[in-house]
């Protein structure tokens, strides 16, 4: 009877001890796990090769900029700590928008496939001690706070690392480049270490999975918890139901990736012109119901003054994710929040380089985008299915055929018909 007992009381000793001490593993209860969609996303894409190990510290840490001035550690009060303003948001959405630290890296796996890896430090303007509430300069760069780590003391060093080395926003998207389609990985809302696991490979011993990165980057001291920097892709991310609802799809759809002054072409995301054409072909039942539940359309316009659509001559635009308020932004037209953001008045803050035409053509163009945007059945409107799968597109989706023309009466036709139409009103 008393060693019954004594089982017993040490079976629920370590029940208790188990739910206490498990690894958070955010919502991988879900059927379809991290790693079952690595998987179907190599094989979708075409990927033959194992995925690299990442390390967010090997990305290029993207300059914020206000009114043309990069953010570093001796203006960083000055310029955005008091004021939340900055030319290039990396967060379009919330009050997130201006901070500083983002580390981006884009890798060509093979000839028809890129990896995209965004991690992120984001606050808000009322917390500006937000991360780990610690009270260091947010202005420094990478190397600024590997040094104030290394020299700090040891009751310093945990705090100290969360700054270096620790993310609360980490994005990571596969896409094809030649069929569209896309997957996307996620975790946000908590710091995790930017050391990330591997993707399609077991989960190594806890010494091995270290040496995996880039000795000269500065590994967590001894009290920093494990299950922040040692864990497998199922603990590392949010589980693929979860990311689905979470909106990447409809930020996402219009190219796979998002371009904006943030991250473009330049900073090493395929040319725009290139992306544009092609569907959003998600991989994943849950991205694909996403899509498929909020009714997600390519949209254009009838011609305008015999002139093909200027805005969809170069883009993709889209009920979700080219529509909506980055669109006012990106043709100097922000709403209220977005521009709360800017250094610089709404004529000047245009994403858009110059295009060859007439200022008053561009307006009317871009009126008649701007209605079928918010009302894409209107006559003088078009949709087309671009996705999320090739069953969905319509006949003929890739000689630029399968338009549907509204039919609801309304005002976008007439600012397209109209000679006297009044671009200045706009």
């Amino acid at each position: 009877m008393k060693t019954t007992l004594i089982l017993t009381v040490t079976l629920i000793i370590g029940v208790i001890a188990y739910l206490v001490y498990r690894p958070n593993t955010h919502d991988t209860s879900s059927d379809y796990t991290v790693l079952q969609h690595v998987e179907a996303c190599k094989a979708e894409l075409g990927i033959t090769r194992k995925l690299p190990v990442l390390s967010c510290l090997d990305g290029t840490q993207v300059p914020i900029y206000v009114d043309k001035k990069e953010i570093q550690e001796d203006n960083w009060e000055k310029l955005l700590s008091n004021s939340k303003r900055c030319d290039n948001p990396h967060w379009l959405g919330g009050d997130m928008g201006c901070w500083t630290y983002s580390h981006l890296q884009i890798k060509q796996l093979d000839d028809d496939n890129i990896m995209v890896l965004n991690c992120r430090q984001k606050g808000n303007q009322f917390e500006k001690d937000w991360f780990r509430k610690t009270k260091a300069n947010l202005g420094m760069n990478q190397q600024q706070r590997k040094e104030r780590f290394e020299k700090a003391s040891s009751t310093e060093k945990t705090e100290l690392y969360y700054l270096y080395n620790t993310f609360n926003d980490i994005g990571i998207i596969l896409r094809n480049t030649k069929t569209g389609k896309s997957c996307y990985l996620t975790q946000y809302g908590e710091a995790v270490v930017g050391f990330l696991p591997p993707l399609d490979t077991p989960l190594p011993s806890k010494n091995d999975y270290l040496n995996q990165y880039n000795p000269e980057q500065a590994r967590p001291p001894k009290d920093f918890p494990q299950d922040l920097w040692y864990r497998d892709a199922n603990q590392a991310f949010k589980s693929p139901a979860f990311t689905a609802e979470a909106g990447c799809v409809a930020c996402h759809n219009a190219h796979g990736v998002k371009y904006s002054p943030y991250i473009n072409s330049k900073h090493g995301l395929p040319d725009i012109y290139t992306m544009a054409p092609l569907p959003f072909l998600a991989v994943g039942k849950p991205f694909q119901n996403f899509f498929n539940n909020h009714n997600i359309l390519q949209i254009t316009t009838d011609p305008i003054d015999g002139e093909p659509q200027l805005c969809t001559q170069c883009h993709k635009m889209t009920t979700s994710g080219t529509c909506g308020y980055s669109f006012e932004f990106a043709t100097g037209h922000p709403d209220k929040t977005l521009s709360t953001w800017l250094t610089s008045g709404p004529n000047e803050r245009n994403w858009m380089p110059p295009i060859a035409a007439a200022p008053a053509l561009i307006k009317k163009h871009v009126a008649a985008m701007k209605c079928c945007c918010d009302n894409p059945q209107s006559q003088g409107c078009k949709t087309r299915k671009f996705g999320p799968t090739l069953a969905d597109l319509p006949k003929g989706f890739h000689e630029g055929k399968g338009w549907v023309s509204g039919q609801e009466p309304g005002l976008c036709k007439d600012i397209m018909e109209s000679y006297q139409w009044n671009a200045d009103k706009f």
